[in-house]
């Protein structure tokens, strides 16, 4: 997660993108040019790709405002090829966690419903294969790209409403609610050991089904999923903390003490070099006004060369301003 910078803020979060999801966009594009796609076909696609990521964002912004209405803070949010991480803190009460996890999942039915009556708008007839999450949509074929556009933003939304919180493996939504519920009936060490099982299963039959389709995205994420659910299971050891370094008390996601990367060292490096040089020049341009003020103490204001009144205004709005 080192390899990531900083593309905007928003509501007084600041987002990330992580340095992969250009090899991601590369490869979703990929087909398509090579297929011979035309131009407003490529077009679309690409308008799809960032309008998948602004649903994630919006999904993200979900747990962010549930964390804050809690009485939470929110450090950032991450972008990255499988989706996105809300990075926030908040009560270790499992009602609690709850609520936050609930509220990204409802942020599909928002984006959803407005695409709905958007479609009913347009005059499009409805169709139950539009909210099918496991199926591809069946438009008209006369609707137009508009029409066929809210008709897979729909199916997009209604997919991933679906994933994440009807999916109990952690660390999907709804694995989180899963283990939070579990917390509540048989404490914290049996609840990390049996949500943790029970997510390394659906992770274990999410890879095969990876395989058997050969999806590549679902693949990663079954992977992803195994391993944070064999992190949570090991939590519930007898010799294990459930320590501030633990999710109990870090909320919706926390963030491990990490090594400082190569690029995140030189950018430190070069920060501290620009402080240091600054606070230098600060320190000569006080000694020198402090030299041009003794001098006026001692022989009058009227004893200053015109060179050195210049630089004493100068020196005095520089100050100023540093302060």
């Amino acid at each position: 997660m080192n390899w990531s910078w900083h593309a905007f803020t928003i509501f007084r979060i600041p987002v990330q993108l992580h340095w992969t999801l250009i090899f991601v966009v590369a490869y979703w594009m990929f087909g398509p040019i090579r297929a011979g796609a035309g131009p407003e076909w490529i077009a679309f696609l690409a308008a799809a790709l960032v309008v998948q990521f602004a649903v994630i964002l919006f999904h993200e912004l979900g747990h962010s405002w549930a964390t804050r209405r809690v009485g939470g803070h929110v450090d950032k949010i991450l972008l990255w090829p499988l989706g996105g991480m809300a990075y926030v803190g908040h009560s270790d009460e499992p009602r609690t966690d709850i609520f936050v996890a609930v509220c990204g999942p409802a942020t599909h039915i928002l984006l959803g419903g407005a695409a709905t009556a958007a479609l009913f708008a347009l005059g499009i007839p409805w169709d139950w294969s539009y909210i099918n999450p496991i199926g591809r949509p069946v438009p008209p074929y006369w609707v137009g790209y508009g029409g066929y556009f809210l008709i897979n933003f729909i199916n997009m939304n209604a997919m991933l409403m679906a994933f994440n919180l009807f999916v109990p493996a952690y660390p999907l939504d709804g694995g989180r609610i899963l283990h939070d519920w579990l917390r509540m009936r048989m404490g914290d060490w049996q609840a990390n050991r049996t949500a943790g099982t029970v997510s390394i299963v659906i992770g274990s039959l999410l890879l095969l089904l990876a395989i058997w389709t050969t999806s590549i995205l679902l693949g990663i994420i079954s992977i992803w999923i195994i391993l944070q659910a064999a992190q949570l299971r090991a939590m519930s050891g007898a010799d294990s903390a459930y320590s501030p370094h633990g999710y109990s008390d870090r909320g919706y996601k926390f963030e491990e003490p990490r090594k400082e990367g190569y690029f995140a060292r030189r950018r430190r490096l070069k920060r501290e070099r620009i402080a240091a040089r600054l606070d230098a020049e600060e320190a000569e341009l006080r000694a020198k006004v402090d030299e041009l003020l003794d001098k006026i103490n001692r022989e009058g204001k009227d004893s200053l060369t015109p060179s050195e009144r210049k630089t004493l205004e100068e020196a005095s709005s520089r100050l100023r301003r540093g302060s």
